[in-house]
């Protein structure tokens, strides 16, 4: 069950996130989230393993592709070439054990990119490389309502940045809220 202060962070959910530069480094959506890390840490200035790249001041325009079209609950439809899933996770949660399996699962069958961040640089056996983040990066993920905690996942708009909220703590089916994250992020405008 979500808590309190997580499920307030829904409000927030609309908040425009400038990332660290991840979705300009990383290539096309199918592309493995492997060879996304590759190009983030090709982009990687002095040296530094946790230094990230520049933040960006706005969104960060993908190279055309082919739609690639998920149906939801209702009728309507989302390409995922718009969509990524950004997870924080540690090698010591038990949860994230039991979760990030469920969401390399999900990635490959949906065809939905994933970067893995892990808050003490370990990875595990579904997402062995991730990243570390920066304090930008989770400053900008973990603002007002969301305690840090692992696993927490987001849904993120490539194009805009827009970050939704999804999962906290102990997971809920993730599909069923994908799809709820989807028809928020749809009302709002977003394809």
């Amino acid at each position: 069950m979500l808590s309190d202060s997580f499920s307030s962070a829904r409000a927030a959910c609309a908040a425009v996130l400038t990332l660290t530069g991840l979705f300009a480094a990383a290539g096309p959506a199918a592309a493995s989230t492997l060879e996304e890390i590759a190009a983030l840490e090709a982009g990687k200035t002095g040296g530094n393993a946790a230094k990230a790249a520049p933040v960006t001041d706005g969104p960060v325009a993908a190279p055309a592709q082919k739609p690639r079209w998920h149906a939801l609950s209702g009728g309507a439809r989302v390409d995922l070439n718009n969509w990524k899933v950004v997870m924080f996770m540690s090698s010591s949660c038990a949860y994230c054990h039991r979760y990030d399996p469920m969401v390399r699962q999900m990635a490959d069958a949906a065809g939905i990119g994933v970067l893995a961040y892990s808050l003490d640089g370990q990875g595990d056996p579904a997402f062995p490389a991730p990243l570390t983040p920066t304090p930008e990066v989770m400053a900008r993920f973990f603002g007002p309502g969301i305690p840090v905690a692992t696993p927490t996942s987001f849904l993120v708009n490539v194009h805009t940045l827009t970050a939704f909220p999804l999962l906290q703590g102990n997971q809920a089916p993730l599909m069923d809220r994908l799809d709820e994250v989807w028809h928020v992020a749809l009302s709002g405008g977003l394809r």
